[in-house]
């Protein structure tokens, strides 16, 4: 695939921006790993080798010096029967595959290491109507951070059963000495649920303009974005368009391509299934094509080409206009997103 500069849509922010899409400011770990993740004593040797891939498969896209940390007491949890989670990872005889333990020592190894504060002690915490259970060290450090005002994820394996939350954006009700307060909190227990998190942040946070595009790259990786595209452009503010523009762009990465196969190249079928979503995407029409001013407006520089951006998604029906690309095979099929534009020539 072509690495060419400008890939994650800023040019030369791409070296900056590594991993975790996120710049200067933003560079602070998001991820904290619960101590569930290391807590094996119930698995059979089977199930034991299974976790400790399922674990080395999350870690590896998130333990990068920044985006993950780990609380200091997670090394003394007991994970296998008499053997704590340092001796695990640094002991020869702590009873982990040797391959496997080195692998996961150096992924740990690259999370921050944090030693808790009188914010982070452990309070009675739940979800929706479930019970209340006193949480991990990871669980209630990412609850403090949460109640900062600042988007969080909980690293919680999928092996984890215990507590049995699910993944996603959840809200949690947590015992505080004032009584009780209500945080949003991400639970990362896939792979797939870590774009998830991004585009929460995005919203959760209120991301302003200037700072949209150091997480594009973790909120959508099927996506290009071009150096041109502008806010401004659009017609209504920031703030409208935000929600709906990471909707409409976290569903052409989850869906379109395969929308796309699955219609066999169906245009009405596609955006059949784009409006049970909720969103309104539609090909250029047959005069639009035979209009050669206006289909050269649709022509998007990116790298060493140019690609058509035919395809478009609008927020309202006469206003506020997403252009994007069919899959490009020489970018491994991902969809390039062109043009942020009120209402391009018809």
């Amino acid at each position: 695939m072509p690495n060419a500069a400008g890939s994650n849509g800023r040019g030369n922010q791409q070296d900056l921006t590594g991993v975790s899409g996120a710049l200067d400011a933003d560079e602070d770990y998001r991820v904290v790993v619960a101590e569930e993740c290391f807590d094996w004593r119930e698995l059979t040797d089977s199930a034991f080798r299974d976790a400790l891939d399922t674990l080395a498969k999350l870690l590896r896209p998130i333990a990068d010096g920044r985006q993950a940390a780990i609380m200091e007491p997670a090394y003394d949890v007991e994970c296998r029967p008499s053997v704590t989670l340092i001796d695990a990872l640094y002991s020869p005889d702590g009873g982990l595959p040797r391959d496997k333990r080195a692998l996961l020592q150096q992924l740990v190894s690259k999370c921050r290491s944090v030693r808790p504060s009188e914010a982070d002690l452990p309070q009675p915490i739940r979800v929706a109507d479930g019970p209340w259970r006193e949480p991990s060290w990871g669980t209630a450090h990412a609850l403090a951070r949460a109640a900062e005002g600042r988007a969080m994820s909980c690293l919680l394996a999928p092996y984890a059963t215990e507590p049995d939350w699910q993944s996603g954006w959840l809200t949690f009700t947590r015992m505080t000495e004032a009584g009780q307060d209500e945080l949003k909190l991400h639970l990362l227990r896939l792979r797939e649920d870590i774009p998830v998190f991004w585009r929460g942040l995005l919203t959760h946070e209120n991301v302003p303009p200037e700072r949209f595009f150091n997480f594009t790259e973790s909120a959508f990786p099927r996506l290009l974005f071009a150096d041109s595209l502008r806010f401004h452009h659009f017609k209504g503010n920031y703030a409208e368009v935000l929600p709906w523009l990471v909707k409409l762009l976290g569903a052409i990465d989850d869906q379109f391509t395969r929308t796309l196969a699955e219609c066999g190249g169906d245009q009405t079928q596609v955006v059949r299934r784009f409006s049970a979503l909720g969103l309104d995407i539609s090909p250029e029409s047959p005069n639009t094509k035979k209009n050669a001013k206006a289909w050269e407006q649709r022509n998007v520089s990116y790298g060493e080409g140019t690609y058509r951006c035919e395809w478009h998604g609008k927020r309202l029906w006469d206003r506020d206009r997403v252009h994007f690309s069919l899959p490009i095979a020489s970018y491994d099929d991902r969809i390039l997103i062109g043009i942020f534009v009120e209402h391009l020539a018809t």
